[in-house]
């Protein structure tokens, strides 16, 4: 039997203890549950609860060994400096772990009392507020300072951020609420802010980008029939002189129209489907007026003919942006 290879030697403690025990951490209550749990499983919680027997056979010191392999494979080397001697058995190791890590209890529990007491929530997002508090928490109750569920839940909203002060309230006024609850509330809260966060900053969005159109000076050509583009111009300005300008005739309405150099320089009534001269100019006719040119002899002498009129124009306005433009 003493030759037989304990069945406890092949298992990895890292598989059922996932943390390593640190003395700048307070993660001493989580580190000893896992173990704790990981003894009870295998049956080996008398190995650090009771003396070891008398005399010691050799099944439970190959255990006893295992144990205590699992606590060296499990704890940081500064703390095996503070604990490890020749010789030890496991419930002594444990005990001198537990030791080390609840001496000076005072004065840690005083420091670590006003640290937990002046938390505030500042930048950090709920989940990260709420492990922060509850790490200090875990440690003051090491150091023989636990903290009431009810405390945490005080402390957690006087540190909130100002944002959450509607759903504090909501949570004082609800009895005997647990800090997971109260900490489940801020996080949908902070989940509702995000998302109208998203929504005021996309309408911003929307209401600073510009219309399609927006800054032209006239009216498409494609306006229906009947009604006049209108450009973002003055009328009836003065003259140089002091004398008052007529105001502008209405631009045509056509898909296209031509400046007729042949017609008379004073503006005049147009019969047929003619129309006003701008600035009292020459007579004007649409693409589908069929009557030719209006008007008697000009500048440049009579009237062209119908074909030479249409065929070939000397110069040509656009109706979308009224300018002059050569062909």
């Amino acid at each position: 039997m003493s030759d037989a290879v304990s069945p406890y030697a092949t298992i990895a403690v890292k598989s059922h203890v996932p943390m390593t025990l640190e003395l700048c951490s307070s993660n001493y209550s989580k580190w000893s549950s896992f173990f704790r749990a990981m003894y009870s499983k295998f049956g080996l919680l008398r190995h650090i609860n009771r003396t070891p027997p008398n005399p010691i056979d050799a099944a439970w010191y190959q255990a006893n060994c295992c144990v205590r392999s699992w606590l060296y494979g499990s704890v940081s080397d500064s703390v095996l400096d503070f604990t490890m001697t020749d010789d030890l058995t496991a419930r002594q190791l444990w005990v001198a772990i537990e030791t080390h890590f609840q001496a000076n209890q005072a004065p840690r529990a005083m420091f670590m009392s006003h640290e937990f007491h002046s938390m505030t929530q500042g930048d950090l997002s709920v989940e990260d507020y709420g492990k922060k508090m509850k790490r200090a928490a875990d440690a003051l109750r090491n150091i023989g300072q636990p903290v009431a569920d009810s405390m945490l839940v005080l402390n957690l909203l006087r540190g909130a951020n100002p944002r959450y002060s509607t759903t504090g309230d909501f949570i004082t006024a609800t009895p005997n609420i647990t800090f997971a609850a109260a900490l489940d509330q801020l996080a949908l809260k902070e989940l509702h802010l995000a998302n109208a966060d998203k929504v005021v900053a996309s309408t911003a969005l929307v209401a600073s980008t510009p219309s399609p159109g927006y800054g032209s000076n006239c009216r498409s050509s494609s306006a229906p029939s009947g009604s006049q583009p209108r450009c973002k111009r003055g009328s009836g300005k003065r003259n140089s002189d002091g004398g008052q300008q007529q105001p502008r005739a209405p631009y045509p309405t056509g898909p296209w129209f031509c400046f007729n150099p042949s017609a008379p320089q004073q503006g005049g009534q147009a019969g047929g489907s003619g129309r006003q001269g701008w600035h009292g100019g020459p007579s004007w006719a649409g693409s589908s007026g069929g009557q030719g040119w209006r008007g008697g002899p000009g500048l440049l002498g009579s009237a062209p003919q119908a074909h030479a009129a249409f065929g070939s124009p000397s110069h040509s306005f656009c109706s979308l942006c009224c300018k002059n433009k050569m062909s």
